[in-house]
């Protein structure tokens, strides 16, 4: 039985997750939770953390722990500072923010990264850090184009092993609202997804580039002349937002030879598609790359051997 040599905590907005690691990156034992930091009673960090992974810390006090994500961030519990691009592990292992917790003992907290603090386009990104450099430790590469795909999305550039840019999309929230508050989705319905009202989202975006305000109401349109079911406009609208968000990124540089996509499968599975029918070279990652991360961060930090 492989021992642990860390405690990897992935502390999101909505989720949280546990991981008793091993030597290679692999989880021992994890625990999940839907407590993200904006649903932890009290903001009782230390509490939950401790009724959470308190038997761990018990069983293996030696073990170094190691948090990423939005727990460092203003609305988290530790505040810490973004750290400039390029950002590569070694300066992440440099910027670990170390705090002694009563009964939890040591917890070093992986910061962020910020892009253009002072321009006029400033942009940051929380916890995706780790799990880009869980890719290209598992992986065996330096360079890349990803897309991590959640409420606010992130296309990441990696060269020579560290991220010198990336951009933030808010694709996922704006879904959300027009789905939910809006004309729009007053008449949608639940129903199983629809790859046909999806693609025709995709064409519609491609066929007007840049031309989302106007093209957002044929979401509405398109139902109201029975060219779509109330069940397929939400696959239309995601479509829309998807493809305008690839050829956005597109637009804005030279295409990349290849985008690797890090995120949960289904909406992973959504832009795998929208890559394809773009003619965008694609991968899914396999989820869990936070822990190999955080072990990579570790070891650059000398907190367990290499």
């Amino acid at each position: 039985m492989p021992s642990p040599v860390m405690i990897g905590i992935d502390w999101g907005t909505s989720s949280f997750r546990a991981s008793l690691v091993d030597r290679n990156g692999e989880a021992l034992e994890s625990r999940e939770s839907p407590h993200g930091i904006l649903a932890v009673p009290d903001r009782d960090f230390a509490g939950f953390l401790t009724h959470t992974i308190g038997s761990w810390l018990a069983t293996h006090p030696a073990l170094p722990v190691l948090a990423s994500g939005m727990i460092t961030s203003r609305n988290g519990w530790i505040e810490t500072p973004y750290q400039p691009l390029p950002l590569g592990v070694e300066e992440l292992a440099r910027a670990l923010e170390s705090r002694d917790i009563p009964g939890l003992g040591r917890i070093h907290f992986i910061t962020g990264a910020a892009q253009s603090p002072e321009g006029e386009r400033p942009d940051v990104i929380r916890g995706e850090e780790t799990e880009i450099f869980g890719y290209l430790a598992t992986h065996g590469v330096s360079d890349g184009t990803f897309l991590l795909p959640g409420t606010h999305n992130k296309w990441l550039t990696v060269e020579n092993g560290r991220i010198t840019r990336f951009v933030t999309c808010m694709t996922g929230e704006l879904f959300a609202l027009l789905h939910q508050h809006s004309l729009l989705g007053r008449t949608m319905a639940e129903g199983k997804f629809s790859l046909e009202a999806f693609r025709r989202g995709l064409e519609t975006a491609r066929q007007h580039p840049g031309a989302l305000l106007a093209t957002l109401f044929t979401t509405r349109s398109l139902t109201l002349f029975d060219q779509l079911s109330d069940a397929e406009s939400s696959d239309y609208l995601s479509g829309l937002l998807i493809g305008e968000e690839c050829l956005a990124q597109l637009r804005n540089g030279p295409a990349p030879d290849k985008v690797t996509i890090i995120g949960r499968h289904d909406l992973a599975e959504r832009y795998r598609i929208a890559a394809e029918f773009l003619s965008l070279p694609s991968s899914i990652a396999t989820p869990g790359l936070s822990r190999h991360g955080q072990l990579a961060i570790a070891r650059a930090a000398e907190l367990i051997p290499c």
